[in-house]
């Protein structure tokens, strides 16, 4: 009989951390020898086909099965697997605090706040895997058994991949790169991300430290309707229309960290964050906000300040940028920081985790 690993979650969604992750598991646990399908509640129109619906997940149980649920907000699959026979692991990515949502995105809001609640309820009756220190402490905290820490494989290859699309060559045509410098932000332009302290900080690096400068916030904005407008107007009030970029989500993703003279994050919230090691596989030297699993991500790499002075963070990103001896250094460092993450070695530390359980 083929052993079967099943994944599970609420939302398969397009492009973004989890659902690349998912995917990758997916294909990782194929080649493995396992039968492995992915369920949820709902996915991505681009993903048709790749994933079935949770109900159906009624004729695959089999108390012989692993089934992973993969856990970042509430949904009616944290229920679900309350009830089949098989063996489940949690494999926890992090719930955003839902405070940061109250004006945005009251469902959203609602979501989380339920995804933590019922996150509790499960701690004692299934063991976990996480994908930070972070995570890991979150997880212990609760009463749960963590088997290990397995951080979201990151395909470097087919990042790089999206240099030669045509796609590609569309978008570097259209933000062509000139004598400007380039800051880079990537990720879901919402609230806990803090994109508008980020457009606070560049004000004054634009304003008072180099005028040929632009500032690109590459990401999706779904359901954050209110705060991007609020973005748009703090554009507007600081005199940025031109100097700050909106591309949303793209698919040519690699194109922005090819053009990228600094990598930025002022984010409060943070799982994980795989930005940051894609900025450090393109040799950007990364700007960051220490808070939640950013310090641990990063270790020693990049620059990481405790405090929101936005001038100060300006003047850091220039010294980082002009400073060829530093911005060398830095560039180092976080290439020896990636070693830790290379998707073998990540894929390896999965495949020990889950076949422990089968």
């Amino acid at each position: 009989m083929t052993r079967q690993i099943h994944q599970m979650l609420p939302t398969l969604g397009y492009g973004d951390a989890v659902g690349n992750h998912v995917l990758e598991l997916r294909r990782l646990l194929r080649q493995a020898g396992y039968q492995s399908e992915i369920f949820a509640e709902r996915w991505h129109p681009r993903l048709d086909g790749e994933c079935r619906h949770y109900a159906e997940y009624r004729r695959f149980s089999n108390a012989d099965n692993l089934l992973i649920l993969h856990y970042s907000i509430g949904g009616e699959v944290n229920h679900f697997i309350r009830d089949l026979p098989d063996r489940v692991l949690i494999y926890y990515h992090n719930i955003t605090p839902a405070h940061f949502f109250y004006r945005t995105n009251g469902e959203l809001a609602r979501l989380l706040d339920e995804g933590r609640r019922d996150l509790a309820k499960l701690a004692g009756k299934y063991p976990a895997i996480a994908v930070s220190p972070y995570n890991q402490r979150e997880l212990e905290t609760m009463g749960f058994q963590v088997l290990g820490l397995v951080p979201c494989i990151v395909r470097f290859d087919q990042l790089e991949a999206t240099l030669a699309t045509p796609d590609a060559l569309r978008t570097k045509q259209r933000f062509a790169k000139q004598d400007n410098v380039d800051w880079l932000f990537v990720g879901r332009l919402a609230p806990n991300k803090c994109v508008d302290d980020i457009i606070k900080a560049f004000y004054y690096y634009h304003t008072w430290i180099n005028d040929k400068s632009r500032l690109m916030l590459v990401g999706a904005s779904d359901g954050m309707g209110p705060y991007v407008s609020s973005l748009y107007e703090w554009v507007t009030r600081l005199g940025l229309d031109g100097a700050v970029v909106f591309p949303g989500h793209v698919d040519s993703l690699g194109i922005f960290y090819e053009m990228a003279d600094l990598y930025i994050s002022m984010s409060e919230h943070e799982g994980f964050c795989i930005p940051l090691l894609e900025a450090m596989h393109f040799h950007i030297p990364v700007l960051a906000y220490a808070s939640t699993a950013v310090p641990e991500t990063l270790a020693n790499a990049g620059v990481l300040f405790q405090r929101k002075d936005y001038a100060l963070v300006a003047e850091m990103a220039h010294e980082m940028i002009s400073n060829r001896e530093l911005r060398e250094r830095l560039i180092q460092v976080q290439r020896e920081r990636l070693t830790a993450f290379d998707p073998d070695h990540v894929r390896a530390q999965f495949l020990s985790c889950v076949q422990g359980l089968v």
